[in-house]
C-alpha cells in the first residue's frame, strides 16, 4: 500500500489525484474522476489543491493544460518549505521557553525578596511544592509526622483519615509528600522521608514508604517529629505557619535561613531508624516512641500535642504514658519524667 502524503499537506482527494497524473498524465477528465473517485467539482478543487502547492503546473505547450510536477521536484520544494515551517515553529519555541524562564526566575525573585511567603489555603500549597519540587536539582528533606497529604486541614491530627496508599508522586491529594516524587527521583534528586514510628503499625503506609524506598529513595522512622516540613536544595523550606495546622504554610528561601532547618533534619535522621529495622523494646523495656514521649512530656506539652508530634491519637498517648509509668516505678508524670532524667533517657 502506497505511503499517504498527508504529511506534505495533502488531502486524500489531492493525493490520489496526483499519482493518478504521475502515472498518466493525459487521461481525459471524465475517465479521470472514475479511476480516482471523484465528481466534477471534487476533481476541480483537487487540481486546486496540487496546483497551490506547486504539484501542478501549466503545460509548455499549452499553458491551459496542467501537469504534474515530479516529486524529485515538487515533493523536495514542499519538504524544504515544510523543513523551514519547522525552523520557525522552533525559534518561535526557544522564544518562549526563554520568556518563561525569564518570568519565572522573576517571580522567584521576587518571592525571595520578600519578607515572607505565606500560603494560605491548601490548593495554594501542594502547588507551591509542586513548582518548588520541579525546580529541585539535588536533595529533598521532608519530615512527616502523619499519613495525611500536606495541605489537609485535618494533616496534623492524629485521629484524621487513614493513611494514603496511593502510588508515590502521582501529584493525588492524598500523596503524604504531597511532591512529585517518581519525577524526582528519576531527575536524579537524593530523597529523604522521615515519618514516626506509628507508621510502622500501619500496612498502607509501610507499604507506600517501600515503594519510595523501591525508587531509589531513603526512609526512616523516629519516635517523635515537632512539625511537618519539606526542604529543597537545602535552599528553599515550606513549614506550617501553625504547627497545629496544616493547611496553612510559610516558604522560607535561602541557605541561612534554611540553614537550621536542615541540621535539625539531620539531627533527626541521624537517630532514626531505616524502615526495614525493626523497632522494638530495648533492654530497659522502652521504644522509641516511650523515650520521644517522656522529652515531649518533660517540656510540659499536652496529650494533644505529645499525640501531633507522635503521629498517634491521644488514647495511645495516655496507654504510652502508663506503660512508661509502670517501667520506671513511677506513680506521677512528673516523678516519671524525673526518674528518667536520673537514668540519662532523656538526652
Amino acid at each position: 500500500m502506497p505511503v499517504a502524503l498527508q504529511a506534505f499537506g495533502l488531502s486524500d482527494r489531492a493525493d490520489r489525484l496526483y499519482r493518478e497524473l504521475l502515472r498518466a498524465p493525459d487521461t481525459a477528465d471524465a475517465e479521470l474522476a472514475a479511476i480516482v473517485g471523484l465528481n466534477c467539482e471534487q476533481l476541480a478543487a483537487s487540481r486546486a489543491e496540487l496546483t497551490e502547492l506547486g504539484l501542478l503546473r501549466p503545460s509548455w505547450d499549452d499553458p491551459a493544460l496542467l501537469r504534474p510536477v515530479v516529486p524529485e521536484l515538487g515533493l523536495a520544494a514542499l519538504l524544504a518549505r515544510r523543513e523551514a515551517e519547522l525552523l520557525a515553529h522552533r525559534q518561535q519555541f526557544e522564544q518562549a521557553r526563554a520568556v518563561y524562564g525569564q518570568l519565572r526566575a522573576e517571580a522567584e525573585a521576587d518571592r525571595r525578596h520578600t519578607r515572607g511567603e505565606s500560603l494560605l489555603d491548601a490548593d495554594a500549597i501542594r502547588d507551591r511544592l509542586a513548582e518548588l519540587g520541579a525546580a529541585a536539582t539535588s536533595q529533598v528533606l521532608a519530615l512527616v509526622p502523619n499519613s495525611s497529604p500536606y495541605g489537609d486541614p485535618g494533616s496534623d491530627g492524629p485521629s484524621s483519615a487513614g493513611p494514603s496508599n496511593r502510588a508515590p508522586g502521582n501529584g493525588a491529594p492524598t500523596d503524604p509528600l504531597g511532591l512529585p516524587v517518581e519525577e524526582l527521583l528519576l531527575r536524579g534528586v537524593e530523597l529523604r522521608v522521615l515519618f514516626v514510628d506509628a507508621v510502622r503499625n500501619r500496612p498502607q503506609m509501610v507499604e507506600y514508604a517501600r515503594r519510595v524506598v523501591g525508587l531509589g529513595g531513603q526512609v526512616r522512622t523516629v519516635g517523635s517529629l515537632p512539625l511537618r516540613m519539606v526542604v529543597l536544595d537545602r535552599e528553599d523550606a515550606v513549614l506550617p505557619l501553625d504547627p497545629e495546622r496544616a493547611d496553612t504554610a510559610t516558604v522560607l528561601h535561602g541557605r541561612g535561613p534554611v540553614a537550621a532547618l536542615c541540621a535539625l533534619f539531620d539531627g533527626l535522621w541521624q537517630g532514626a531508624a531505616p524502615l526495614c529495622h525493626p523497632r522494638g523494646r530495648d533492654r530497659n523495656g522502652m521504644t522509641a516512641q516511650h523515650y520521644a514521649l517522656l522529652r515531649i512530656l518533660q517540656r510540659g506539652d499536652t496529650d494533644v500535642v505529645a499525640a501531633r508530634k507522635l503521629g498517634v491519637s491521644e488514647r495511645t498517648v495516655r496507654r504510652l504514658t502508663a506503660e512508661a509509668l509502670e517501667v520506671l516505678g513511677a506513680r506521677s508524670r512528673f516523678q516519671a519524667g524525673a526518674r528518667a532524667a536520673e537514668r540519662g533517657w532523656l538526652h
